[in-house]
């Protein structure tokens, strides 16, 4: 993306070499400091005091990398000495840097700074053709005829220029601000040429299904059509159609502890609306093995609904029980694990005709159980646990109040005064801890899911995250027909490469 650093003048202050040191230091060291890996386009312009004298542009777009600062500067002082006089005796306002940053080091041996009396004319390759890169119809060759011509209430100068083999009827209007550019005879081109900014002799061309900028002779952006097949609508969910609200999913958690700085699972539970299950164990790999024992049993039981394909869900799965569980699951079947951005979204699971799916419950509501209780009004809250409390085996009196986070002084009191005189076992209170997470969580889930599907008949379990619940449901109620395309591929590959559209602000 093309963009401007602007040094203003206060005083009348003629331009020298001197002068230009300064501001180009300024400018490595507020702009190029920060990017000594990449390379910039860059290109230098003044503005004269005098507004008859407008804008004159010290040298040609160019590319330097961060040690090529001693050239730059030795190339705009001598360019001023090669220059008219009016560059160095005429006070000026403002220096102007544009400049594009592209990544990485350019290791174009070609970049090296050569001054330059007159610019070469510059072309781009269409179609196998070379053609001029200039607003100016005498860039394209010989002008052999130039009339003014009125058409339909619009006048305008068309020029017919020869060059070679071809030959150019340009049609210039608005006052010069738009070309219409046609090869005559058997080539079938045509184009039109917008100028943008005459200070940075930028304009585009539209040129078949392509938009191309250029600034100062070269392409700085390129934009094309491209063919992608559209989006289709959804088929809405309804009973009509065999489908039906459907809240049958099970929740789950994971509790653990840190010994030597390594987390430990000590705890996993589920609750499936009907019944929980529930592994305590210290050794990890007794503790993953007997529970999805329980879990792959109660789902192909014959009485459990749905047992060919099941949802189970986790809060902070993608970062937290995902993580843990993966390297267990491989030993009851096939694992199918998706990642994004090299974050793991989800896990499939298929032991035979089974396929279970495990899923991050906060990629679909974004917040902490705490407050999604508070959100959905549940009458259950989320616990409170001693999290620096580590001895999974305690019982004992109520643990002090260190041990606690997230708490308040009085809310520590409260709970203290019911266990006064009673003992506290770690094992009993973490079982009611997990349990009331996956409860309440299997809650949240029917009043979002049963929300969802009753205004828009999508249930939520087709969708991985909150954005594509959101399209889901644009798709199913509310997308016309071929309205936003599929991008993906080679299309989304030569949309990634391009960059951003020029801010029309200069």
């Amino acid at each position: 993306m093309i963009q401007l650093k602007n040094y203003s003048l206060k005083e009348d202050i003629s331009l020298s070499p001197e002068m230009l040191t300064i501001y180009i230091e300024q400018l490595w060291q507020e702009i190029f400091v920060n990017a000594k890996e990449d390379h910039m386009l860059l290109l230098c312009r003044i503005k004269f005091n005098d507004q008859n004298l407008g804008y004159r542009t010290l040298g040609h777009l160019i590319k330097v990398n961060y040690e090529d600062k001693e050239l730059f500067t030795n190339y705009l002082s001598e360019r001023l000495t090669i220059l008219d006089d009016s560059y160095i005796h005429n006070p000026i306002s403002q220096i102007s840097f544009s400049y594009i940053i592209k990544s990485g080091k350019c290791l174009d041996e070609k970049r090296t700074l050569i001054t330059m009396d007159k610019k070469e004319l510059t072309v781009h390759n269409f179609n196998n053709m070379n053609l001029p890169i200039s607003m100016n119809p005498a860039d394209y060759g010989k002008i052999i005829i130039s009339n003014i011509i009125t058409e339909e209430g619009t006048t305008f100068e068309r020029f017919i220029v020869v060059n070679r083999d071809k030959t150019y009827q340009i049609d210039v209007i608005e006052g010069g601000n738009v070309n219409r550019v046609t090869i005559l005879g058997a080539i079938n081109l045509s184009w039109i040429d917008t100028l943008l900014s005459e200070e940075q002799d930028l304009f585009k061309r539209e040129i078949k299904k392509s938009t191309i900028y250029f600034m100062d002779g070269e392409v700085v952006l390129r934009k094309k059509e491209l063919p992608a097949k559209p989006f289709s609508p959804l088929h809405i969910e309804s009973s009509k159609s065999g489908e039906s609200l459907n809240n049958n999913y099970i929740t789950m958690d994971i509790e653990s502890i840190r010994v030597d700085n390594k987390v430990k699972p000590y705890l996993i539970n589920s609750y499936d609306g009907r019944q929980y299950l529930t592994s305590y164990n210290h050794n990890e790999k007794e503790l993953f093995s007997e529970f999805f024992t329980k879990l792959i049993n109660q789902v192909q039981a014959e009485s459990y609904p749905n047992k060919n394909k099941i949802f189970v869900y986790a809060h902070n799965f993608s970062t937290f029980d995902g993580v843990l569980i993966l390297k267990h699951l491989f030993q009851f079947g096939r694992v199918e694990p998706l990642l994004y951005n090299g974050k793991l979204i989800s896990i499939k699971l298929i032991v035979n005709k089974t396929t279970i799916i495990f899923k991050d419950s906060m990629l679909l509501l974004p917040s902490s159980l705490m407050d999604l209780c508070k959100s959905f009004n549940l009458e259950q809250n989320k616990g409170l646990f001693p999290f620096n409390l580590m001895d999974i085996y305690y019982t004992g009196s109520f643990p002090r109040f260190e041990y606690w986070t997230d708490i308040a002084l009085y809310e520590y009191e409260e709970m203290a005064k019911e266990f006064k005189g009673k003992t506290w076992s770690f094992k009993d209170e973490a079982l009611k801890y997990c349990k009331l997470d996956c409860l309440v969580l299997h809650q949240i889930l029917i009043k979002f899911n049963t929300l969802i599907f009753n205004n828009f008949k999508v249930n939520i379990q087709g969708s991985l995250t909150l954005p594509s619940l959101a399209m889901r449901i644009y798709r199913a109620l509310y997308m016309p027909e071929g309205a936003i395309s599929q991008l993906g591929g080679a299309i989304e590959s030569d949309i990634r490469e391009q960059q951003q559209l020029l801010p029309l602000c200069f």
